[in-house]
C-alpha cells in the first residue's frame, strides 16, 4: 500500500522534530527542551567574553536566532560535548545582524 501524500507530510513532519539516542534510535525533543540543552551549551561559551547577566542575556539572543537545526546542533552538544564547531556556530550566529541587535537591547536596558 503507498502512503498518501498526507501521511508522508506528516511523517516528515515527525521526524522533523526528532533527534537520536547516538544508537540510531529517533528521540522527540520538545522546542523548549532543545532551547534549554542548546543555552545550557551557548551560555559558558558566551561566559567566556562576557560573564554574568550579559552572558544570559547575549545567549537568549543567540538562541532565538537560530535555525531549527542549529538549535538542534546547539542542543546535541549538550549530550555529545563542546566541540571547535559548536563554539564556531554560536560566535556566526552571534555574528548575525538581528543578533547583535539583540543582544545590544538586552545589554543596554
Amino acid at each position: 500500500m503507498k502512503p498518501t501524500p498526507l501521511v508522508t507530510a506528516a511523517l516528515l513532519v515527525t521526524l522533523g522534530a526528532c533527534t537520536t539516542t547516538g544508537f540510531g534510535v529517533p528521540i522527540a525533543m520538545s522546542d523548549e527542551a532543545a532551547r534549554d540543552a542548546a543555552r545550557s551549551v551557548v551560555t559558558p561559551i558566551v561566559a567566556q567574553q562576557a560573564p554574568g547577566p550579559v552572558a544570559v542575556a547575549m545567549s537568549d539572543c543567540i538562541i532565538n536566532n537560530a535555525s531549527a537545526a542549529e538549535l538542534l546542533a546547539l542542543a546535541r552538544a549538550a549530550t555529545n560535548g563542546v566541540s571547535a564547531d559548536t563554539v564556531t556556530l554560536t560566535s556566526r550566529i552571534l555574528a548575525r545582524p538581528e543578533t547583535v541587535t539583540c543582544a545590544t537591547a538586552a545589554i543596554t536596558t
